[in-house]
């Protein structure tokens, strides 16, 4: 017979183990941040003007505008991230912090699908 505890979680699953939240945290960083590092290279292209692919894109307005808020929304979220964190709320936390990088997707699915050329 399968032992479970009284809420129907296997035996051995303590829900006050934090050690799961940091690796989720890890993996969530490593996918936003690696983002933030190709966004840095992007708009050091897109400011000095040399840079091949990102100028041809020729963003304008809005794309230009959600393009330079990735660090912003990364900052915003790694807070939001922190205090679900202080809060207890780890599932919550690795979700915050892996946000950036789902937005990160859905803008370059739009600017395939969505932007006109």
């Amino acid at each position: 017979m399968d032992q479970t505890t009284q809420h129907g979680l296997p035996a051995g699953l303590v829900l006050d183990d934090r050690s799961p939240t940091v690796f989720g945290w890890v993996f969530a960083l490593l996918g936003s941040g690696g983002v933030l590092l190709f966004w840095v290279m992007g708009a050091i292209g897109l400011r000095s003007g040399n840079t091949g692919l990102i100028l041809l894109l020729e963003l304008e307005g809005v794309w230009r505008t959600l393009f330079l808020s990735y660090p912003f929304v990364f900052v915003a979220f790694l807070l939001i991230g922190g205090a679900l964190v202080a809060l207890r709320r780890d599932l919550e936390s690795i979700a915050a912090v892996g946000t950036p990088l789902a937005l990160a997707v859905l803008y370059y699915f739009a600017l395939i699908y969505v932007r006109p050329v």
